[in-house]
């Protein structure tokens, strides 16, 4: 009995992923939608992620030879991006040092006018 259901799980093997992009092409195609929201429908209908149906996807499209705008690559344009989120940080930093010090200035003319008031307190109190 184990042995069956074996068999159908075998069977079954391979086809989700041509399910899945048969359906998100009939999406694209039927409802003149992106992949990517084809892909969010979809995973909202079936249960799936979105990540999962959209590898799936993918996975099949270059399978059949389907043409695919090329992959995107993560090692230098991060590295680029990384100085960039840098600098901004640096920048914001500065920004931040610069209002402290006008913070500071502004507290210390208000304890000298406090202390001036304080003096013109005395002197009307005597």
């Amino acid at each position: 009995m184990a042995d069956k259901v074996t068999k159908r799980k075998r069977g079954r093997r391979g086809k989700i992923g041509v399910e899945i992009f048969e359906q998100v092409e009939k999406l694209v195609a039927d409802q003149q939608i992106g992949r990517t929201e084809a892909f969010r429908r979809l995973a909202a209908k079936s249960g799936r992620q979105q990540g999962t149906v959209a590898a799936n996807y993918y996975r099949i499209a270059r399978q059949r030879g389907t043409k695919l705008a090329p992959r995107r690559r993560r090692g230098s344009a991060g590295a680029a991006n990384t100085s960039s989120v840098l600098k901004r940080a640096l920048a914001a930093l500065a920004d931040v040092g610069g209002l402290f010090r006008k913070l500071e200035e502004e507290i210390g003319g208000l304890r000298k006018e406090n202390e001036r008031l304080a003096a013109i307190r005395r002197l009307i109190a005597r």
